[in-house]
């Protein structure tokens, strides 16, 4: 069941030392992984060799292209077997998982129906349908430079109108008898979910609500970003229609991510975005011919090294192993969360039946900032404190009814009340001594409260 890191990463970032108030050059923590991960060894040696053969990709005739463009197709065949991506479905490339969805909400708002997106959701698998509906309701008019404001605002709220949540229970799990009345109710094209929550670390049941979607003619998309490179996902077996991911998130930070969809979708709309490479010819008119196949959706000169960092991160993966991945990882997570839950001074926010690799949680009496910052300043490890993303869940968790003076402060340019907690979130970086060292600052830190 041990993986050592020692193996993993490099010796730079493994043996990482940092000052702190308590202690000179001390070996930094980092409990922050499903914020962004460190580069796997494998990865960092796969880009330096790739570097060295770097040409223009499906622009020249010269060796170094033809060995750049035939690594980067490559690793788009990496990537949808990762995943057991459908034989007929497209990889797209994108920065991340923000332009993936951005990418999917373009294509869909030109389609009729609504768009279901989960209450768990993080902003960028739930922003990018309100702004893409918004505009498509907005209609064909065109406005002034000083109406633009307004019109802002106005594309948000046609945007919610046509954008609805379907929401967890008070045990955090979904209710499919609700997500099917929803689904029966409404004429819904598209109905999104993440695969695990970026703020507990929740997997729902992939596979049942994408059953539901297709019984009633919805379209399945699901954001991938916090379980791919934790647990096995299959396109296939779980009905997944549209699947995204970063490439930052699976240990491969070189600005990649990926949108799979099916072909026969894709091709029927024009790029999300245009410009040079991803279409062939433009007549004397003005019109553009175009491509119907992934190069379409390739426009300008693309990111290859974050393709063929994600694929050699992915092929790594593999060699590890998910079955021990996901075992390693919740081994750790749970030695931690079972600190926590004796410790009478902090609150959790994650139910030991659903712990995955991510412990949101709160100390009593001290605001989750300055938990962040004492645990990095006098510790040396690093988490995360914040809203996450996830606004609406959040204030479901804390019980906030009343949101006035928080809309109000953040109008007057204060966010030191928006609702936050600490997370701490564990990855293949990481070992028995880094939890140990964690339970110890925490201890210290609780003792006099």
């Amino acid at each position: 069941m041990k993986i050592n890191p020692k193996k993993l990463f490099s010796s730079e970032i493994i043996n990482y030392k940092v000052d702190t108030v308590k202690f000179r050059k001390i070996k930094y923590v980092n409990l922050d992984n499903a914020a962004t991960t460190y580069p796997f060894l494998a990865v960092e040696r796969g880009i330096k060799k790739y570097l060295a053969s770097y040409g223009s990709v499906h622009r020249g005739a010269g060796e170094k292209s033809k060995i750049s463009t035939d690594a980067y197709e490559e690793s788009r065949k990496t990537i949808k077997n990762f995943v057991n991506a459908p034989k007929n479905s497209y990889a797209v490339f994108t920065k991340n998982t923000t332009e993936a969805m951005n990418a999917a909400s373009y294509f869909f708002s030109f389609l009729d129906g609504k768009v279901a997106v989960s209450a768990v959701e993080h902003s960028s698998s739930w922003l990018p349908w309100i702004k893409a509906e918004g505009i498509k309701a907005l209609g064909k008019k065109q406005y002034r430079f000083d109406e633009v404001d307004h019109i802002n605002k106005q594309i948000q709220i046609l945007g919610r109108r046509q954008v609805l949540q379907y929401n967890v229970d008070e045990k955090f799990e979904f209710d499919l008898d609700a997500i099917e009345k929803l689904l029966k109710k409404n004429k819904i094209k598209a109905l999104v979910l993440t695969a695990s929550s970026n703020l507990n670390g929740y997997c729902p049941d992939i596979k049942s609500i994408g059953q539901l979607a297709h019984k009633y003619g919805s379209y399945f998309i699901v954001d991938g970003c916090q379980f791919i490179q934790h647990h096995t996902i299959d396109m296939q077996k779980m009905g997944i229609d549209f699947l995204v991911a970063s490439g930052h998130k699976f240990y491969a930070p070189f600005g990649g991510g990926f949108l799979i969809g099916p072909k026969e979708f894709l091709d029927k709309f024009l790029p999300y975005q245009i410009g040079g490479g991803n279409l062939p010819y433009i007549t004397e008119e003005g019109e553009f011919l175009r491509y119907r196949n992934q190069l379409a959706h390739d426009p300008g000169t693309p990111n290859a090294v974050g393709a063929v960092a994600m694929a050699v991160a992915l092929r790594e993966l593999k060699k590890i192993g998910l079955e021990k991945i996901e075992s390693y990882e919740k081994y750790l997570a749970k030695k931690l969360f079972d600190y926590m839950k004796t410790n009478s001074n902090i609150e959790l926010y994650v139910s030991e039946n659903q712990l995955n690799t991510v412990i949101p949680f709160n100390i009593r009496g001290i605001s989750p900032g300055v938990v962040a910052r004492k645990l990095n300043s006098d510790y040396g490890i690093g988490v995360r404190a914040g809203s996450f993303c996830v606004y609406h869940i959040l204030r479901k968790l804390l019980k906030i009814e009343d949101e006035k003076h928080i809309i109000k402060e953040v109008n007057g340019g204060k966010t030191g009340n928006i609702p936050a907690l600490v997370r701490a979130s564990v990855g293949l970086c990481n070992t028995e001594d880094d939890i140990s060292r964690m339970i110890k600052a925490i201890k210290e830190i609780t003792h006099y409260l």
